[in-house]
């Protein structure tokens, strides 16, 4: 490698060259995130390690993936989990204000264990490749109790076909050179990756040898399968690699040498960044053009317009930020030829937070209180803005700093490169003194992106084919009721609950019947009723079909855990075998849990005419009715509201013009005419209120007549009808059925709030979470303006030694990550 660079030094000392520094010359720029608006998402999880029956606690950050700066409109992003047959098992859709949202997975008890993926993105995203959607893997052990019958024995099977697999792949070792080809005569430097079958780097030795056998040069992985090496390919020759790995030999052909090229070399020194260029055309640099560009945009932008074979350009770090620099060489028709990826780092890019606990050590039942502060470093702080989340979980269920993703080498390196990256963490954090090396070899293969410049969206016509959204969108078609195959075209009017109140929308539908409903604030399992106005009459009959909110598609992942067992993921642990000892007490308490909760599940059991009774005597004087109508079995009705549902169900109830009589009752002289008393749940309301509510909301509706009426006076003069709705339980357990124009439609998740344990209580809530590695959640922590904050929360009831993890973004959009340990004894 030194006599190499030697040549190179002297070759470019001797030979006429063109020297350039930073010089604005050229017409040319590169396509970038400000120009095409990407965004980035990120999630932190309450920690990577999980069993079946257990909560996965996250925090949604959406940010600019240029300025790292998040925007105030409300937004939407998706979230879901893959399984590791690339099925997704849950889904959940994450309302966001300013840039955040949060929500949680009630993981199923009887899930297989293994490798699973946490997905992240919003629509916006889906118009460019899904190497950008934010993915993190997690490991989901199994309860052995409920699986030991049919998934373990399952996933034992798998395990042994896996393992002979796996054990017959070839290892995958890819060559990269320099700038993006090798260039005959002359000196090229190469990277090189090689990972194992299962997916995870291995550490090899090899040579290369030419097509005569003659060894050219030796090769060594430096860090996590990736290094380098210098070759001189001569014109006419091929090269392979051969390397032994457990005690097999393997060989690997290396890219073909061409005549006509580009060699790129880039080097760091203390103030810029050198980039030399050779080519071995006859034609020389003339009207080639050297682009730099970060995350931000175009940072350096220099044209060659001397006929020259040698060019020197000399990039000054005051133009970069913090992150990755992509440099690419273009010629003179715009065509992108070499390319090179290095990372800045200015080392004062990223606000470093002190997380400060009152103690050590502290009891158990008591509280923890931590004093989070930024560490000023002597210099005054004033109008400080963040938004953060913390988790603070058993050590157990934690990997060394090195292992993991945060938000900063995320937002920094995951983000803007494609593929996984093998112990993030260990480029940030590490004490290594080659980490910096090792960090640029990381561009140099993983991140070695040939032309990236193309990597364009997809569009439909001068459109972008997902577009970004404020809200839940409803679309759909109306049908003909008597034959659903053909289009209708009406006026839609929609009903809904908006945040707790009633919303109206209407708009009319295409000559195909298709409509849409863009920017709903609707929760999850809500109810939306349609009605369709055809030359302002209501449709009778009618058929509305929704178009269901459906994941992004699954790629075929590369996943990180093949086997269906902890052996891979231990290695991320910080103890493995405290892990086993959790997972075996969490597995014996929800044995106890399932159990009885079967046994309550047998015991329940009510009469609908008792439910009816409790909610007369809890609402209502009267104590008999004329008549019930029971709106179960008609509540998903195509009705326009409740007394139309009443129209021919009750004897003598008139429904008519919009108004409405009870026959056989004499008529009173009041300011209500005819019209009869309305109950709403005990309640006395006017007609209108009685109309707004919706149909399929309603439990019962009572019919009161003659003698059962007078005991309401003269106001039940012209009769009673008293409805009853839902109470939000019974909302709730409703089963999920789509009949007529009620339909359920999947909204925002709604997150619950993270348990704080009761510890004198010994009941059932307790015990789910006593065993949880989880001990404390809270998605917004927020520092004042001196940029200090304190969190509260309580130690729980086991010995232990916890992590506390902080992540969040300033309002500047710098990313901000620590750790810290405490322990409760």
């Amino acid at each position: 490698m030194k006599r190499s660079s030697l040549v190179l030094f002297l070759w470019i000392v001797f030979t006429n060259f063109t020297y350039f520094q930073g010089q604005e010359t050229s017409k040319y720029s590169i396509a970038n995130d400000s120009i095409n608006y990407r965004e980035k998402v990120f999630l932190h999880l309450d920690k990577s390690y999980y069993n079946a029956g257990e909560d996965i606690w996250f925090k949604v950050y959406l940010l600019n993936a240029a300025s790292h700066l998040w925007d105030a409109i409300r937004n939407v992003v998706y979230v879901d989990i893959v399984g590791p047959d690339n099925k997704i098992i849950d889904f959940k859709i994450i309302r966001i204000e300013d840039g955040i949202g949060n929500g949680d997975f009630a993981l199923p008890s009887d899930l297989n264990g293994g490798g699973y993926t946490l997905r992240a993105y919003t629509n916006y995203m889906r118009n460019f490749d899904e190497a950008y959607f934010f993915r993190q893997q997690i490991y989901i052990s199994p309860l052995n109790f409920i699986t030991k019958s049919t998934a373990t024995a399952l996933d034992r099977n798998d395990q042994v076909e896996s393992e002979v697999l796996l054990e017959g792949q070839m290892p995958d070792l890819q060559f990269f050179p320099e700038g993006g080809h090798l260039v005959n005569d002359y000196f090229n430097r190469v990277g090189f990756k090689i990972i194992g079958a299962d997916g995870r780097s291995i550490d090899i030795e090899g040579v290369i040898l030419d097509d005569t056998g003659v060894q050219i040069t030796e090769f060594t992985s430096a860090h996590l399968g990736m290094g380098l090496f210098d070759i001189k390919p001569v014109a006419g020759r091929k090269y392979t690699a051969n390397i032994l790995y457990n005690n097999k030999k393997y060989s690997y052909d290396l890219p073909q040498g061409v005549n006509d090229g580009i060699v790129m070399r880039v080097q760091e020194l203390r103030d810029y960044y050198q980039i030399n260029i050779q080519t071995a055309s006859v034609k020389g640099l003339n009207g080639y053009v050297l682009l730099g560009s970060q995350r931000t945009g175009t940072i350096y932008n220099a044209e060659i317009n001397q006929d020259k074979s040698v060019a020197v350009f000399k990039v000054d770090k005051k133009l970069l930020v913090t992150g990755i620099a992509q440099f690419t060489l273009v010629d003179e028709k715009s065509k992108a030829i070499s390319e090179r990826l290095v990372f800045y780092d200015d080392g004062s890019s990223s606000p470093q937070i002190k997380i400060i606990p009152t103690s050590q050590t502290s009891t158990k039942n008591s509280t923890v209180e931590l004093s989070v502060e930024l560490d000023s470093q002597g210099k005054e702080i004033s109008n400080f803005g963040s938004n953060m989340s913390i988790s603070v979980t058993d050590l157990a269920a934690s990997s060394p700093r090195e292992h993991q993703s945060d938000i900063r080498t995320y937002l920094l390196l995951n983000s803007e490169v494609k593929g996984k990256i093998e112990n993030p963490g260990y480029y940030f954090y590490s004490e290594d003194p080659k980490r910096r090396q090792f960090l640029d070899l990381l561009m140099m293969t993983q991140g070695w992106r040939q032309f990236i410049v193309n990597d364009m969206p997809r569009t439909q016509g001068d459109s972008f084919e997902f577009v970004k959204e404020m809200g839940i969108s409803v679309e759909g078609e109306v049908r003909k009721f008597h034959n659903p195959d053909r289009p209708d075209v009406a006026t839609v009017k929609l009903t809904f609950q908006d945040n707790n109140l009633m919303g109206r929308l209407s708009v009319k539908s295409d000559e195909d019947g298709r409509f849409k409903f863009l920017g709903l604030d609707i929760t999850e399992d809500n109810k939306l009723a349609f009605e369709m106005v055809d030359y302002e009459r209501p449709m009778k009959e009618f058929a509305v079909h929704l178009d269901s909110i459906r994941p992004a598609p699954v790629s075929s992942l590369k996943r990180e855990f093949r086997l269906m067992d902890a052996t891979g993921f231990e290695q991320y642990l910080e103890n493995p075998h405290a892990r086993k000892g959790f997972d075996t007490n969490f597995e014996n308490e929800m044995m106890k849990l399932i159990q009885l909760d079967e046994v309550l599940i047998l015991t329940e059991g009510r009469s609908k005419k008792k439910e009816m009774d409790t909610k007369r005597s809890t609402n209502s004087i009267y104590s008999s009715v004329s008549n019930t109508v029971d709106f179960s079995e008609i509540r998903n009705q195509p009705y326009p509201n409740i007394l139309a549902a009443l129209r021919a169900r009750v004897p003598g109830v008139d429904v008519y013009g919009g108004f409405v009589t009870i026959r056989g009752v004499n008529s009173m002289n009041s300011e209500r005419g005819t019209t009869p008393l309305f109950l709403l749940n005990g309640v006395p309301v006017n007609q209108e209120a009685i109309e707004n509510v919706p149909v399929w909301e309603v439990d019962f509706i009572d019919v009161l007549k003659g003698t059962r009426a007078s005991i309401f006076g003269s106001e039940g003069g012209n009769g009673v009808i008293a409805v009853y709705t839902l109470t939000g339980k019974e909302l709730k357990d409703q089963k999920n059925r789509v009949v007529g124009n009620v339909l359920n439609y999947q909204g925002f998740y709604q997150p619950r709030k993270f348990y704080e344990p009761a510890y004198k209580n010994d009941g059932l809530g307790v015990n789910r979470k006593k065993f949880s590695t989880t001990l404390h959640w809270e998605p917004t922590v927020k520092m004042d303006t001196s940029g200090k904050t304190k969190v509260i929360f309580p130690t729980g009831t086991k010995s232990s030694v916890y992590k506390v993890v902080i992540q969040g973004i300033t309002n500047d959009g710098l990313p901000l990550a620590s750790e810290a340990v405490f322990e409760v004894d």
